[in-house]
């Protein structure tokens, strides 16, 4: 009989142990994506509005326009310096 207990005891340490790192997991922060108008990618890139305008065309950052105004996620601006 106490075998069986501890074996059910063994048990449900791994089930809790394995639960409790999946909870951790969970509630670990989920980076934000930042986006940048552009005055800020001028500043982060150190370049010219013109350089700026010659990149948007060429480049492939993903953007997002909301109400009249473009931004660029930051990550795809730095991928592709």
């Amino acid at each position: 009989m106490k075998m069986i207990l501890r074996r059910i005891e063994l048990a449900l340490q791994k089930y809790f142990e394995s639960r409790e790192k999946q909870m951790i997991q969970e509630q670990a922060p989920v980076p934000q994506e930042e986006w940048l108008d552009n005055l800020q990618v001028i500043d982060l890139l150190r370049i010219s509005p013109r350089s700026f305008y010659r990149l948007v065309k060429v480049s492939n950052w993903k953007v997002k326009q909301i109400g009249g105004r473009k931004y660029y996620l930051k990550s795809s601006v730095l991928e592709s310096q």
